[in-house]
């Protein structure tokens, strides 16, 4: 960023520091300023220009179904590799813990309630007793719909569904009522 680097630029200057390039020979002249400024701009060019390919990669990826990376959800795994493309397929063990999850919050069973059981049945996540915010970010995560929004764009290929609509929307409509509430019961 030009601006960035004039700033920072100013800041050494006033400090008595010099700035060297190891790769360019930029005179301490009025010449020097104008190489120096065009240099800069052509880094600024191919960072704008390389972000630019890489956002259009990663578009054509999800546009293939393929999962282009972060954190896998809790119900899915990865298979393949970058060069076949990884694709998300559906843990069936873990579905079913999410389907049981969705199930009892549907039912009125409380998310500490849930957690309880899920213990008492030995159930974990990945090795580890299901947290609150799991289960409360499982409850609101649409990607079990199979639908997977980024950066404004919504993609219905990339994540297999787990849950019917019904199921979901029950289940949203409600943690909208309980949204302010402090224990996640019910309002009916």
């Amino acid at each position: 960023n030009k601006y960035e680097m004039a700033m920072h630029r100013k800041t050494l200057r006033d400090n008595g520091i010099k700035l060297l390039s190891a790769m360019e020979n930029i005179p301490d002249t009025p010449e020097g300023i104008i190489l120096e400024s065009l240099l800069e701009g052509m880094a600024e060019y191919y960072s704008a220009e390389l972000s630019q390919k890489v956002k259009r990669g990663l578009n054509e990826s999800r546009l293939k179904g393929n999962f282009t990376g972060g954190y896998v959800v809790y119900g899915y795994t990865v298979t393949g590799n970058k060069a076949e493309g990884r694709k998300l397929v559906i843990n069936e063990d873990e579905a079913k813990i999410v389907k049981y999850i969705f199930e009892q919050y549907a039912c009125g069973t409380t998310v500490k309630e849930i957690i309880t059981d899920l213990k008492n049945k030995g159930i974990s996540q990945r090795g580890k007793p299901f947290p609150k915010n799991t289960i409360l970010h499982i409850l609101h995560n649409e990607k079990y719909l199979g639908v997977c929004s980024i950066h404004g764009k919504t993609y219905e290929n990339i994540y297999p569904r787990i849950l019917s609509d019904e199921l979901f929307n029950s289940v949203k409509r409600i943690t909208d009522k309980n949204k302010y509430g402090k224990d996640s019961v019910i309002a009916r």
